[in-house]
């Protein structure tokens, strides 16, 4: 009887102890899925926490970008950025005894807004959209002297220190930037929504030069002389066309012919012929300039009742420089009309002079006029290579390494 008494016993202990260990073992589990869900969540917080702080750096783009030149950038650099997200970061786990923060790392150089391909893709994307530029407010440009007048601009830039701080002379990367020469829909659109020339102001308000499209294609920080280098671009132009034309016109040669014959008698003709048609061809390239000046239209290819000056204009020297070197005539009109006005405009042929300037050049003068109307106009110490589009930072928490990817889509 004891015996079995005790076998009683032995069984009973046996039970005690597989219910210690089973319920240890419960314990020991629901303390693990209690820790795995505490990490977990804590994770999960890291990483939404993570997008809506690099969400709050891209929310900080500056609005008079936006608003004037439709591009999206935030001024900044990697060191104040990553401030900025450690500061983000101690405030959300702040009293959170369970969450241990390393140190967080930041990029943002491959985001810059200098970076070619980034403004051509901020521009190809603006492009597709409603977007319309908003003009500087009339107070904000009164800082600056105002040397311009009714009749053009004078304004050009010497000082060193703001010449060596413009995308097109501190840019350091590939010198195409991977892009070549050729052209761009969106960028020629954009050119001409968001730039001045000589002819078209587009109601944009106070900018530091008047012939904006002009200095893309020239390159001069100046005012007039990028002016006087389109126009000189589209009289060799024109004067080739002209020159061709006069060529292929029966009468108007057989006219120099004459012309020729009378001033030069005998084999010298020819060559007085082939003077006159030249001068002939360039003085109607001045008066077409003349009429693309006044708004009207210049076709590429002239038809006859396109041709506005007769030989005898030229022979008698009607026409003469005056001391700007324009088109100038004794009745000091500025061009003669032709029978019939039709064609291209002038913004249709500095679109053409556009298209031969390489795309890297085009967009860092792009760049060019953006800082320099920015800092006439909204802020003195903006520089495009302060801006930046997106970033990446990562950071570890309890362990776990977090990475984050942000940028302006």
């Amino acid at each position: 009887m004891r015996s079995m008494s005790l076998i009683r016993i032995g069984k009973r202990g046996s039970y005690t102890v597989f219910l210690a260990m089973f319920l240890s073992g419960m314990i020991l589990m629901a303390s693990a899925a209690i820790n795995a869900a505490h990490e977990k969540a804590v994770f999960s917080s890291c990483e939404d926490l993570g997008r809506v702080w690099a969400g709050s750096i891209l929310g900080e783009y500056d609005r008079t970008l936006r608003d004037r030149y439709g591009l999206y950038g935030y001024y900044g650099n990697e060191d104040l950025v990553r401030k900025k997200l450690e500061a983000y970061a101690d405030h959300s786990f702040k009293g959170k005894k369970y969450i241990k923060r390393e140190e967080m790392i930041c990029h943002t150089e491959e985001y810059r807004l200098m970076e070619l391909k980034t403004m051509k893709e901020q521009i190809s994307h603006l492009m597709i959209s409603f977007w319309k530029p908003v003009p500087f407010e009339d107070e904000a440009a009164v800082n600056a002297d105002d040397d311009a007048n009714e009749t053009g601009s004078t304004r050009s830039i010497s000082a060193g220190w703001i010449i060596e701080a413009l995308p097109s002379h501190c840019y350091k990367g590939d010198p195409l930037g991977g892009l070549g020469i050729g052209g761009s829909v969106p960028e020629i659109s954009y050119i001409f929504k968001a730039f001045k020339d000589h002819v078209d102001k587009r109601d944009l308000g106070k900018t530091y030069f008047e012939n904006e499209i002009e200095y893309i294609i020239s390159g001069k920080l100046n005012d007039e002389k990028s002016r006087r280098t389109v126009y000189d671009k589209l009289l060799i132009e024109r004067n080739g066309m002209n020159l061709i034309y006069l060529y292929s016109c029966t009468e108007k040669r057989q006219m120099a012919l004459e012309a020729a014959e009378l001033l030069t008698p005998g084999p010298e003709a020819v060559i007085t012929q082939a003077l006159i048609l030249e001068a002939w061809a360039f003085f109607e390239a001045r008066n077409d300039i003349e009429l693309l000046y006044d708004g009207k239209q210049v076709p590429v290819f002239k038809r006859d009742e396109n041709w506005a000056l007769d030989i005898d204009t030229v022979i008698e020297s009607e026409f003469k420089d005056n001391e700007n070197g324009e088109l100038d005539t004794r009745e000091s009109k500025k061009y003669v009309e032709p029978e019939s006005i039709e064609g291209q405009t002038y913004g249709d042929y500095l679109k053409t002079l556009l298209l031969a300037v390489p795309e890297s050049k085009r967009l860092l003068r792009i760049m060019d006029l953006i800082q320099i109307n920015m800092k006439y106009a909204y802020c003195d110490y903006f520089l495009m290579a302060d801006y930046y589009t997106g970033l990446e930072f990562e950071m570890t928490v309890n362990g776990r390494r977090h990475d984050f990817s942000e940028r302006f889509s």
